[in-house]
């Protein structure tokens, strides 16, 4: 059976840039009717958050550049990913750009090879975007595919489809999914995963892949 090529992250690292642009710009809006401790816990959250992004701005230039061991760690009196995730990113206190400094961290790990730190970061991001969430869910798939785990890499591919509100992100989630079930000799339900891409989302990226796919596997099925 022809190996498909292992996933990689690259496109989402570059997805995710976008979002964070897009996140940078945004206004924290503090509501005149909130009660007192929580105008207060707000603008404590709001100084955070300004931190965090300039923090983060500082490193982005390392990532750009491919020096992701000072990504990760900083560079003297610079903090690196791993120290702006520590005080920044978490389920109900984290700000945005922490959140996603630690989503970029996973990135980072994974981009090194380095797929068990990758895979435990993947499952800390709490982020409210859904299709960051999902390249959270995907960045977790790639680390367990990379691992030969196939059956949970399939699940996060298929819980990071769910989630994603993009389209095109949908297919290609679904397509690795797909081909999972294909490395682990399940070619039944690859086969049935890939026709079903190639129905709902006729014009993808990931119905190429899946027609591609099918067309290696079809000899294969009976």
């Amino acid at each position: 059976m022809e190996q498909n090529p292992k996933p990689s992250t690259e496109e989402n690292f570059l997805y995710i840039f976008i979002k964070y642009k897009v996140a940078v710009i945004s206004i924290l809006v503090v509501l005149l009717s909130l009660g007192a401790g929580t105008f207060f816990w707000m603008r404590h959250q709001q100084t955070s958050e300004q931190e965090a992004a300039l923090q983060l701005s500082r490193i982005a230039p390392f990532l750009d550049s491919g020096e992701y061991g000072i990504a990760i760690n900083g560079d003297g009196k610079l903090p690196g990913l791993r120290k702006i995730a520590d005080q920044y990113a978490g389920t109900y206190t984290g700000t945005p750009s922490g959140n996603m400094a630690n989503l970029l961290l996973a990135n980072t790990y994974y981009l090194i090879g380095d797929f068990n730190s990758a895979l435990k970061v993947f499952k800390t991001v709490s982020i409210a975007n859904n299709d960051l969430a999902a390249a959270a869910l995907a960045g977790a798939g790639d680390c367990y595919f990379n691992k030969n785990q196939f059956g949970l890499a399939a699940e996060n591919y298929q819980a990071a489809a769910q989630k994603s509100d993009n389209t095109v992100l949908k297919a290609q989630y679904l397509a690795r999914e797909a081909n999972s079930y294909q490395q682990s000799n399940q070619l039944k339900k690859a086969a049935e995963l890939y026709k079903k891409i190639i129905a709902d989302y006729p014009t993808s990226t990931g119905a190429a892949i899946a027609q591609r796919s099918l067309t290696q596997i079809s000899g294969n099925l009976y």
